[in-house]
């Protein structure tokens, strides 16, 4: 309830302190909800280890210019104690900032934030990989292309999987993206979909709920403007594990 200040004016305060709180427990409650990975593995899990992400130019015909990749070379081995399917599920999701006020983002929605998904190319031309392969021959002898990465793998640092995600290039307005690299470990669960539409039957456009497993999160920086960028060095974050 609203009390009466000084001057006759209602006092809101006490009104506007539990639309505060109210609005922080939403939060608190959202947050909550969200699926977290066990603070200790819970499943069987991959060793994955992982190079800076990089820049390559093919020419992919003689009469083409040079286009340009991005990769992130990696290791996979199997330490869990029992032979693994490495089904790997890796996307890229890039942050485009706007520079625009709020006010102005509705009236110019060509500007305004955006996030650009990307899954790993993995039927592209075979002259890609070949131009990483022989990049990295000296120091990744075994390396083999993405899709020869899927499969079983045997346990043991001598049945290393050496591959390499391959994404197109970066639009240069991109300040920050995140590797997402699933099919690393066996922990999953399940959440409900809050968009579902009870009128309607469950089906795949319209499911009752989603399975999300544990994900590795790797966040890189692009430092400079849309002039530098092109030529900028990723900067690592913090690596950790979402569910997604």
């Amino acid at each position: 309830m609203t009390g009466r200040c000084k001057r006759g004016w209602p006092c809101v305060r006490n009104s506007m302190l539990g639309m505060v709180l109210c609005l922080v427990s939403v939060f608190v409650a959202s947050a909550a909800a969200e699926p977290r990975p066990s603070p200790s593995p819970v499943s069987w899990e991959l060793t994955f280890t992982f190079q800076p992400p990089q820049r390559i130019s093919v020419r992919l015909a003689a009469s083409e210019a040079p286009k340009t990749y991005w990769y992130m070379l990696y290791r996979v081995v199997n330490t869990t104690g029992e032979d693994r399917d490495f089904l790997p599920v890796i996307e890229r999701v890039a942050e485009i900032d706007s520079e625009l006020p709020a006010l102005q983002v509705d009236d110019r929605p060509g500007e305004a934030p955006r996030l650009l998904v990307a899954p790993a190319l993995v039927g592209l031309d075979p002259a890609v990989f070949r131009a990483i392969r022989d990049r990295h021959a000296k120091t990744h002898p075994f390396l083999v292309a993405p899709v020869e990465s899927i499969g079983r793998i045997k346990q043991g640092a001598d049945y290393a999987v050496d591959s390499v995600a391959i994404f197109e290039d970066l639009d240069p307005k991109v300040s920050r993206f995140t590797l997402y690299v699933g099919g690393l470990t066996g922990e999953r669960t399940v959440i409900s979909n809050p968009s579902f539409n009870a009128k309607e039957p469950a089906s795949d456009t319209n499911p009752r709920s989603f399975v999300v497993q544990k994900t590795l999160a790797i966040p890189y920086v692009l430092p400079g403007d849309e002039q530098t960028r092109p030529a900028a060095e990723p900067l690592l974050k913090r690596v950790t594990w979402v569910m997604r």
